[in-house]
């Protein structure tokens, strides 16, 4: 049995990772059966490792991270401590290597990160910010006084709550984007030198910096369904004139591909992009027929299945490529 309180975490520590010899094993298999109490303990603590197990941490251990807990956890006698708390204090540890969201307050700013999950976040004034995976914004801890204003890294979906008495203002990289109430998607980072601010509804104004000055700003209006591309290295605009350039970007949010009469050889490129594979047509006519279908939560082979019943081809896969093969909108 195990006497001494104090070996009890570090044993269900190895014991859960698989570390433990014969004796030790057998040990702590004795205490769990011993009464309900422990094996209720050792449920908790099981559950909460398992989680962060599923964090995807390369080449985590178990002995580092014993080390670097261990004297937190022992600040305070164990018999006073649950055996939660303990396991709430890893999971902690794994969740700072791997940072699923971290929230900050350094100086009278607030950020909020997420690297490996898409986070909801609500602000003040009822405002709500969607982070996709590796974006973080930060804004002051009286953002809902006199200004809204944010800074984001990464790509975010916003949904602002209207108050036309103070303008909800996000900063970008040589840019911001300007609106009272409305709902737009905006993709921003500083390893990639463009700029995306698509608008779902309502009205926001895209202010950047032009080639010809470094500190005045000009703007452009985008309105529902309008999207453009700001190139941070030219200091130019990139509009998007055709549709189907926009048909992917609020997949991220929301798993969802509309294609409202977009020809298939664009609609190739899209799925290409989306699902990191190769598709090929063996007619030159096949390309140019156009599809008009909406796809929600759907794997690549419904996807392409879909395509082949519609416009009546074989479809012909092998590893990620797909191939489709027959004559379709040909010329009359």
């Amino acid at each position: 049995m195990m006497q001494e309180n104090q070996n009890i975490d570090h044993l269900l520590t190895g014991y859960l990772n698989g570390e433990l010899n014969d004796s030790d094993t057998h040990i702590v298999s004795e205490w769990i059966a011993s009464s309900e109490k422990n094996q209720k303990c050792f449920e908790d603590f099981a559950r909460i490792w398992n989680l962060s197990q599923n964090t995807n941490i390369p080449e985590f251990s178990s002995e580092k991270a014993w080390k670097k807990i261990a004297p937190q956890i022992h600040k305070t006698p164990f018999y006073k401590q649950s055996w939660l708390q303990i396991a709430a204090s890893i999971l902690i540890l794994i969740g700072s290597m791997t940072i699923i969201f971290q929230l900050t307050s350094d100086g009278g700013q607030t950020s909020v990160y997420t690297s490996t999950e898409i986070l909801n976040d609500t602000l003040q004034d009822g405002s709500v910010i969607t982070l996709n995976k590796n974006t973080q914004i930060s804004y002051a801890e009286n953002f809902n006084s006199d200004t809204r204003e944010v800074k984001l890294e990464g790509e975010a979906f916003f949904d602002i709550e209207r108050d036309t008495t103070r303008p909800f203002i996000i900063h970008l990289e040589q840019s911001e984007v300007h609106v009272l109430g409305t709902s737009f998607n905006i993709k921003s980072s500083s390893k990639d030198e463009l700029i995306s601010v698509y608008v779902k509804s309502g009205v926001v104004m895209f202010k950047y910096l032009s080639q010809d000055s470094d500190s005045t700003y000009l703007s452009i209006k985008l309105h529902a369904g309008d999207k453009v591309i700001y190139n941070k290295t030219t200091q130019k605009l990139e509009p998007i004139q055709d549709a189907s350039e926009k048909a992917t970007e609020m997949y991220w949010l929301n798993q969802e591909l509309i294609f409202d009469g977009i020809e298939l050889g664009k609609v190739s490129k899209i799925l290409e992009s989306v699902y990191d594979v190769e598709i090929s047509f063996n007619d030159e006519h096949t390309p140019k027929c156009l599809l008009t279908v909406n796809f929600q939560n759907s794997n690549i082979d419904h996807i392409m299945a879909v395509i082949a019943t519609t416009f009546e081809l074989e479809l012909e896969q092998r590893d990620n490529h797909y191939t489709l093969k027959g004559t379709s909108c040909a010329p009359n």
